[in-house]
């Protein structure tokens, strides 16, 4: 494997894995669910 080749598949792990914790870090810190933001009347709200 190329110097390169070893490079770009480093970077897209880190990527991947970034990614992946920060969706679990937004799912896992989201507000309860009696936290509902109603829309405004104009919208039927």
């Amino acid at each position: 494997m190329t110097t390169f080749g070893f490079l770009f598949m480093v970077s897209s792990l880190v990527f991947v894995w970034g990614l992946t914790i920060w969706c679990f870090k937004k799912v896992l810190t989201a507000p309860p669910d009696d936290h509902v933001v109603k829309p405004p009347d104009s919208l039927g709200g």
